[in-house]
């Protein structure tokens, strides 16, 4: 049987996080309940109370808080497995995140790319660290359509954006799934008394979009699964979002080019400003 790890730190995503994984996972995969203790910030509190101590206060304490995400879990019959460890979160769920798990399922605060740097969010460095692929859930997304019906693939022609494709096509097997191909072209920019340098008009760019989509659709064609497709222009993850929204998508999956929280601001990462507030399940994939 495969499993998912599911990393958990008690709050409202958490619980989101493993319902849906639950959903996912009943009667085909088994479940790894991950928490992570961060150290006790006082090292004079540590000190003088022993750390053994300290540690078994908040194991403790810990095996309490899960207790109401076990029970969602048991429940619905689902095999899981807890572990609680000591250490940095997003370390300890890196070195967890191995080929013997088909995907982590993670809540998602939806911060901006700044504020969850600045908050030290653990969605961002698990995306940019894992090598398997990472469903991002956060408090909004609607439980009554967990795991997924109706999947919007987005892609860009890049080799991230297949494998994404792929990922996701390979984790619907057995599902009654509709996919959406979703590609969104970017206008170049225009300066006033220059004109554009390869395009004219929209139809130019409506057919870049067009030749960026082929290689998806054949990829769902040779595999006999019904689809639809689309092509916008403007900016990718504000498109990404009201599509999501216009198809009443489930799941939205996208390939994720590996850069970490600053780099990704810098360049404008479509995963980042994707993840900000998003109100559907996410489904990222490195290459």
């Amino acid at each position: 049987m495969s499993r998912i790890l599911v990393p958990v730190d008690f709050s409202a995503q958490s619980i989101q996080a493993v319902r849906f994984a639950t959903a996912y996972a009943r009667d085909k995969h088994e479940l790894t309940i991950l928490h992570v203790i961060q150290p006790f910030p006082s090292r004079h509190v540590v000190n003088k109370l022993g750390r053994q101590s300290v540690e078994k206060i908040q194991l403790d304490e810990a095996k309490e808080d899960v207790k109401p995400l076990l029970e969602i879990v048991e429940k619905a019959g689902v095999a899981y497995h807890l572990e609680i460890v000591f250490g940095n979160p997003h370390e300890e769920i890196a070195k967890h995140a191995t080929d013997e798990y088909i995907a982590v399922v993670m809540g998602t605060h939806g911060y901006g790319r700044m504020t969850g740097y600045l908050k030290q969010s653990v969605s961002y460095p698990t995306i940019h660290d894992a090598n398997i692929p990472v469903f991002l859930i956060s408090e909004e997304t609607d439980a009554s359509h967990f795991p997924w019906g109706n999947v919007l693939l987005t892609v860009d022609g890049s080799d991230q954006a297949m494998a994404a494709a792929n990922t996701a096509l390979q984790l619907s097997e057995g599902m009654d799934v509709s996919f959406t191909l979703l590609t969104v072209v970017t206008p170049p920019v225009a300066y006033t008394g220059m004109y554009g340098v390869g395009w004219e008009d929209t139809a130019t760019l409506e057919n870049w979009g067009r030749e960026t989509l082929r290689p998806y659709e054949e990829l769902l064609e040779e595999r006999l699964i019904p689809y639809a497709s689309k092509v916008l222009i403007g900016d990718p993850a504000t498109l990404i979002r009201e599509t999501a929204q216009e198809k009443e998508a489930s799941l939205i999956a996208l390939g994720h080019h590996g850069l970490g929280g600053i780099a990704g601001t810098l360049v404008g990462s479509v995963t980042f400003k994707t993840i900000h507030r998003a109100q559907t399940p996410l489904l990222i994939v490195k290459s």
